[in-house]
């Protein structure tokens, strides 16, 4: 009953042929009025649920029982809620899992096999230099033929002094470019969502993240922003990435040095999520896990340990996150089907200082796809949907945006 009181502001008065009753739900807001009259009955509706009662019904307290049933029944799936909260939070931490998962996939799919960019550099120099030695020798010849030998060595030292200050310039541009150089572009997402929650309302959310790796490409740290439409609900999560790769070998042979190895092994991520809701604030910090196995298979395990304060109640609940997913790419764009199960063992509530036990599992089924417009932009179209064995309301979300980096 101490909750009923806390969430619900109940006023009532009487004209004179009618009772009238109100109540503001503390979670959103919402000012709500029954209207009973003396004589006959009415059809009162409260959170999506109706019922016909009569005066008699609000004597002898018929109405009030009804109402505390039916918010009992909604404050598990309002935005309050710690299913709604839950929810969320497992949407957000699977979609920042399988989107490392798709970019590791990606990356190592792109990498050339038995070669580096070393490799590469270093045989390109040769080649370079190897043909200007060539033209440098037939020009010499050339003057030497046409014109008399004091005139053909002053031709050869020009073109020294001339390859001793190109040297010089490309050495300092060189230097110049490792400078600039110190860290990967930063990259931008701008993603809108149509998202259903479990009180049946549907809102637009804008999501709007940053992410920058590190030079050697090791290490990754994203910040991304969700605000909804309602302005009552907002998402901030901050994350870093480790990119575990297998050790490179380089077989020295006759020709160009062979290496085998570099391919990504699996993603290692830490993440903090703040989300306000409505007046309730939850604090998360998460752990995950990312493998690359065979085939393009890609799958891997989170954790996210959640925190929420609601008034002067805290409740405390770990959530552990299994997913798979196998992108595929194509010539400019790629899909990643997605499957994830999400459970929460046990709770912890101030408000009636119990351990609660919970035998649920939440489903998450979705998709995600990247097309490259361009060299640097991206269009990403998603969509998912998930659903509960606690006989929650399913809910969705579709999500369109883009891509792009500096």
């Amino acid at each position: 009953m101490r909750w009923l009181i806390l969430s619900l502001l109940f006023s009532s008065y009487t004209y004179s042929q009618v009772f009238v009753q109100t109540f503001t739900d503390r979670c959103t807001g919402e000012l709500k009025t029954i209207v009973i009259p003396f004589e006959g009955s009415t059809v009162v509706a409260f959170y999506n649920q109706s019922r016909t009662f009569t005066m008699n019904d609000v004597r002898s307290g018929e109405l009030q029982v009804w109402l505390e049933e039916v918010y009992a029944w909604w404050r598990t799936i309002s935005p309050c809620s710690t299913n709604q909260a839950t929810t969320t939070a497992t949407q957000t931490t699977t979609a920042n899992a399988t989107q490392n998962a798709t970019a590791a996939a990606s990356s190592s799919a792109s990498t050339p096999p038995q070669t580096s960019s070393t490799t590469n550099s270093s045989s390109s120099t040769e080649s370079s230099s190897g043909t200007a030695g060539e033209q440098t020798s037939e020009g010499g010849g050339d003057n030497s033929t046409d014109d008399s030998g004091g005139d053909g060595d002053s031709g050869e030292g020009e073109d020294s002094g001339h390859d001793g200050e190109d040297s010089d310039d490309g050495e300092k541009s060189e230097e110049k470019d490792s400078k600039k150089q110190k860290v990967n572009p930063v990259i931008v997402a701008a993603n809108v969502a149509t998202m259903s929650a479990l009180d049946g309302t549907v809102n637009l959310v804008t999501n709007v993240g940053m992410s920058q790796a590190s030079l050697s490409g090791v290490t990754s740290d994203a910040l991304s922003l969700m605000i909804w439409d309602n302005l009552s609900q907002f998402n901030l999560n901050l994350s870093r990435s480790y990119t575990n790769k297998e050790q490179l070998v380089v077989l020295k042979t006759t020709g160009k040095d062979k290496i085998y190895g570099g391919d990504v092994k699996n993603m290692s991520s830490s993440s903090i999520n703040l989300m306000y809701s409505f007046g309730m604030l939850n604090v998360g910090y998460g752990k995950s896990k990312v493998y690359l196995l065979d085939r393009g298979l890609v799958t891997g395990w989170a954790t996210n340990f959640m925190a929420m304060k609601s008034g002067e109640d805290f409740t405390f609940l770990p959530t552990v996150i299994g997913f798979s997913t196998k992108p595929y790419m194509f010539d400019r764009y790629s899909i990643s089907p997605m499957l994830a199960v999400a459970f929460s063992p046990v709770m912890y509530a101030t408000y009636d200082n119990k351990i609660s036990y919970n035998s649920n599992a939440m489903f998450v089924i979705g998709y995600s796809g990247s097309f490259n417009l361009t060299r640097n932009f991206y269009v990403n179209l998603g969509a998912n949907i998930v659903e509960s064995t606690a006989n929650l309301p399913m809910t969705w979300s579709v999500t369109i945006g883009s891509r792009f980096q500096f």
